[in-house]
This record gives C-alpha cells, sequence and structure tokens, in this order.
C-alpha cells in the first residue's frame, strides 16, 4: 500500500512539473514597441516615417506571442508611425491594408488572433496533465481534468490580454508623437512561404484630409523556421539606401 502511494506521488509530481509547461511567457512586451527596433521595412514622407517589422517568422512569433501563430494562419505585423513633420496625422486601424499576391488579407482582433494563433496551443500542453498520470490516470483524472481546465482557461485569458494589449489602436500623433502596435491578418490555409507580401499604409492630415501613401513589399518570409531573406531599407521613394550596399 505504501509502495501504491509512493508512486501515486511521484505520477502527481510529474503532473505538477508538466501543467508548469503550460504557461505564456512572451518576452516581449508593449513597452518593448515604443524602444527603438530594427524594422524590416521602413520609408519617410513629409517627415512621418512609417516602419514595418514582421512577425511571422517562427524565431520572432515566439518572441511576441510565445507560439508559432504563423502557422495557425495569423500574420502579425508590428507597425510604427513616427511624426517627424509640422502637421497632425491621424492614423486609423482601417488605414492599413496588407496583401498576398492580389488577394487582401482579412484583419483580425486581437481577441480573434489570440483564439486562432495561440489559445490551441496551450490547450494540447494542458492535456498532458492527465497523459502524464499514466497508469494512475483513473485515480487523478478529477484533480487533472479540472485543474488543466481552469489553468488552460486563465492562460487563454492571459494570451487575449496579451494579443489586445499589443494591438495598434486609433492615433491622433500630432508633431514629434509616435505610435505602434501589431496588426492581426488572416492566411490562407495551407501557406508555408509568404512571398509578394504587401502592406499599403495610408495616415491623413488632420486638418485638410490629405493623405500619404505609404506602399510596402515584405521580403519573402519562411515559415518553415528558416530565417527570412534580408531587407533592404527604403528611403522615400522606394529605393534601397546607400547603407544597403555598404
Amino acid at each position: 500500500m505504501l509502495l501504491f502511494r509512493a508512486s501515486m506521488l511521484r505520477q502527481l509530481l510529474i503532473v505538477l512539473a508538466i501543467s508548469g509547461c503550460a504557461s505564456f511567457e512572451p518576452a516581449l512586451r508593449y513597452a518593448d514597441l515604443m524602444k527603438p527596433r530594427a524594422p524590416t521595412v521602413k520609408e519617410t514622407q513629409e517627415g512621418v516615417e512609417v516602419s514595418i517589422e514582421e512577425f511571422a517568422s517562427k524565431n520572432k512569433s515566439q518572441q511576441a506571442f510565445d507560439a508559432d501563430i504563423a502557422l495557425a494562419g495569423i500574420l502579425a505585423l508590428l507597425i510604427r508611425v513616427e511624426n517627424g513633420g509640422t502637421e497632425t496625422y491621424r492614423v486609423q486601424e482601417r488605414a492599413v491594408s496588407a496583401y498576398l499576391g492580389t488577394e487582401a488579407l482579412p484583419s483580425m482582433t486581437g481577441e480573434a488572433a489570440a483564439a486562432q494563433g495561440a489559445n490551441s496551443e496551450y490547450v494540447g500542453k494542458a492535456l498532458g496533465w492527465t497523459l502524464a498520470a499514466g497508469p494512475f490516470a483513473i485515480f487523478l483524472w478529477p484533480a487533472t481534468i479540472g485543474g488543466s481546465a481552469s489553468h488552460t482557461a486563465a492562460v487563454n485569458r492571459r494570451i487575449e490580454q496579451h494579443f489586445e494589449s499589443m494591438r495598434f489602436t486609433d492615433s491622433l500623433l500630432k508633431p514629434n508623437q509616435m505610435a505602434a502596435g501589431f496588426f492581426y491578418f488572416k492566411l490562407p490555409s495551407a501557406v508555408t512561404k509568404l512571398e509578394n507580401l504587401r502592406v499599403e499604409v495610408t495616415p491623413s492630415q488632420e486638418q485638410t484630409g490629405k493623405q500619404l501613401s505609404f506602399k510596402f513589399t515584405l521580403p519573402t518570409i519562411d515559415l518553415s523556421g528558416a530565417v527570412a531573406a534580408p531587407a533592404a531599407n527604403t528611403s522615400s521613394e522606394g529605393r534601397p539606401s546607400p547603407s544597403d550596399h555598404q
């Protein structure tokens, strides 16, 4: 009997150890988005600089969302707008569009992106709680199932809050102000490589309504885990900057 209890205790300790793995620990926080970064592409018009940093490749996705969300069909792009001009500009979420080839990509809320791109991964981790109990699952089943369900629900709430808190929101930028955040787009099914990924951003002057038109073509992104091809910085005319040839 003592041996049986000892075995059950060992199995329970394994379960608890695995439960610690079913957590959500992204390395990137919203405050990090406001710090100087190395964008994938950038362009300046009339003193307004727009830059885009891809977070579709595996390593960058793990850094920001603790999951490879592109494999689940979610494209995450970090967009920063810095107003170094003399006018006030409005940047709305609807002023940003993404295209894969000729196909427009549907935009997603942070909550929807979290549900599709990350939550399911932690559900799978939590199922390991009960499986870890092995032959003693019949005895530990009520505790492991109840524990995994409550833990998973708590983690999912954290995931959704994180995705929402990192999202770009409508911004009014006076001179010398900036805004940054993620845009989430739904990818076509079974995509393994992002080729001819285009993004358009159109800030508008607050007083006149005049729009600036930023059009970017991002380098090919391999979603299999390989490193994406290096991007060239662009000037306001869209040509590679001299530094790219040094």
